[in-house]
């Protein structure tokens, strides 16, 4: 059960397996460091049910002693990037749209600075402070609400007191790819940029939004692996 109706997309597990698998040829050929792949498959009834579970089965790595680079199936790394030790914090680092949130929660809580939580770091050295605040709203999960994940992780990002802005901020860390297509012109790709404030060719890691028009968002992903060698 999505929160739209999603049928004519087609199979949309098959289309995500295949995501998963260009997306982790990219991070094996862009990702520094030493790192092990842990793939989370599972079947549920509800998407908020993938959300609630990620939350915990996170939560119990990040306990056994691991730093955590956490990405959705639909990110395409393009550059090199480097994460492992590079930061103190939990980390997101690019707006969502809208980029202040706006929908309604039983949290009764709302982001001036609404951040994508597809690309998302969680190292060692993040306080259980912080976990305790988005365990206690993860125990009580809004299921009325799509961007309940987001509310929750948002919420234990700017509670961070090192947290600004300015220190934040990256989106060549994680572009927002909602706007690209198959077809998207040189004057759509100039808007994207400024959404995004980065230019698509300066962007590591880019985001596809592939939880909407996952069939073209697939071939994006397919074209690009032509592109950029992968």
């Amino acid at each position: 059960m999505w929160f739209a109706d999603r049928s004519k997309e087609g199979d949309l597990y098959s289309q995500y397996m295949d995501m998963s698998n260009i997306s982790l040829k990219t991070f094996e050929k862009h990702l520094a460091g030493d790192w092990e792949y842990v793939f989370f498959n599972k079947e549920v009834e509800n998407i908020q049910e993938v959300f609630k579970d990620h939350f915990f089965e996170l939560y119990e790595l990040w306990k056994a002693g691991h730093n955590i680079l956490y990405c959705g199936p639909d990110n395409f790394v393009k550059k090199p990037i480097e994460v492992f030790g590079k930061y103190d914090d939990f980390m997101m680092f690019n707006y969502t749209d809208p980029k202040s949130s706006i929908e309604p929660n039983h949290y009764n809580i709302q982001h001036e600075h609404f951040f994508n939580a597809d690309v998302r770091y969680y190292p060692q050295s993040m306080s259980q402070e912080i976990w305790d605040i988005g365990l206690e709203m993860a125990e009580n999960w809004d299921f009325d609400c799509w961007n309940t994940e987001q509310f929750i992780l948002n919420e234990m990002l700017w509670r961070q007191p090192n947290r600004t802005l300015e220190n934040t901020l990256d989106p060549e860390m994680a572009y927002q790819g909602h706007m690209l297509f198959p077809t998207t012109t040189q004057n759509e790709l100039l808007y994207s940029d400024k959404w995004n404030d980065c230019e698509f060719k300066d962007a590591k890691i880019v985001h596809l939004h592939g939880s909407r028009h996952a069939p073209e968002k697939l071939s994006i992903m397919n074209i690009w692996s032509k592109v950029y060698d992968i």
